[in-house]
């Protein structure tokens, strides 16, 4: 006999069953937060102008490298808030959240984390990663919250 078509192979359906796991669990969005707020607190401010001959042409280009510490902040604590509204017992309005929080934060920075990887800087990159992997889990479970594994 021949397995039905809608069948999943057993080594998918547990990947799947993984996937749909971490969609209800605040573990991703707290990486990415807490990522975040790192990178922000371990990332240097720029010199004041008139240091040094030239500072205006370095400090535009210091404050032209993305993600920025505020931009850090806002996204760490944005997904770290998200995450408690999972934890809380809410794990459709925390997906929304996190999925719309990880969306944003895609739109602000996503462009320019591939331009700095020409730099020499893979941080931005993988931060961005991060983010468009919380977006896909959250987002699967925020406008499908009621598909799992059986109906596949």
């Amino acid at each position: 006999m021949s397995a039905p078509l809608n069948s999943v192979p057993q080594s998918s359906s547990s990947s799947l069953k993984l996937l749909d796991d971490l969609s209800v669990s605040p573990y991703p969005a707290v990486l990415l937060g807490s990522s975040l707020i790192l990178k922000g607190a371990a990332s240097s401010k720029p010199s004041p102008v008139g240091v040094e001959s030239g500072s205006s042409v370095k400090i535009s280009r210091a404050l032209a490298v993305k993600p920025s510490r505020a931009s850090c902040f806002t996204f760490g604590a944005a997904n770290l808030l998200g995450a408690w509204v999972i934890y809380d017992g809410e794990p459709i309005n925390g997906a929304g959240f996190n999925f719309a929080w990880s969306s944003l934060y895609l739109i602000v920075n996503g462009t320019a984390s591939f331009k700095s990887l020409f730099r020499g800087k893979v941080s931005p990159l993988a931060l961005s990663v991060l983010a468009l992997g919380n977006a896909g889990l959250y987002g699967k479970k925020f406008f499908w919250p009621s598909n799992s594994l059986a109906q596949f």
